[in-house]
């Protein structure tokens, strides 16, 4: 698997962030926030890009799989401290989207992660409206 380029991620400007709170229940026995909950955290600030595409709106008739999902660890988490998610589009293909993210935790970097959403119907993989295309390169992550 390739790695994920954090320069990239590092040196850009992203047109969403989240703050996302972190739950005692996403400890782990070392106290530190858990990998499963850190996929979780990304989740949340996908959903936020989502809802501000307006995809349900836009694209009702589709669904939006994950279909690939890279993290990679840059340091611990702890609780209570809220995490800063930013997150924005790398790609848009005829079916799929791939989402960069970079999350922080008191400045400090903690997550670098890619996800590829599919459209699909079903019949499998279906083609994004151009208005949900549209609207997803008005979130394209920008070099600084």
């Amino acid at each position: 698997m390739a790695r994920i380029d954090r320069n990239r991620l590092d040196g850009s400007t992203f047109p969403l962030i989240s703050t996302v709170q972190t739950r005692f229940d996403d400890i782990d026995v070392l106290g530190h926030v858990n990998n499963a909950a850190a996929a979780v955290i990304l989740q949340e600030a996908r959903v936020a890009l989502n809802r501000a595409v307006r995809l349900a709106e836009i694209q009702a008739d589709l669904r939006v799989v994950v279909a690939a999902l890279s993290i990679e660890y840059a340091g611990e988490m702890y609780h209570p401290e809220p995490i800063e998610v930013s997150t924005g589009v790398l790609m848009i293909g005829r079916t799929s989207v791939t989402i960069g993210q970079f999350a922080r935790q008191g400045g400090r970097a903690a997550l670098y992660a890619e996800t590829v959403l599919v459209m699909t119907d079903s019949a499998g993989p279906a083609a994004m409206a151009q208005s949900l295309r549209d609207a997803y390169e008005g979130f394209l992550i920008r070099p600084e």
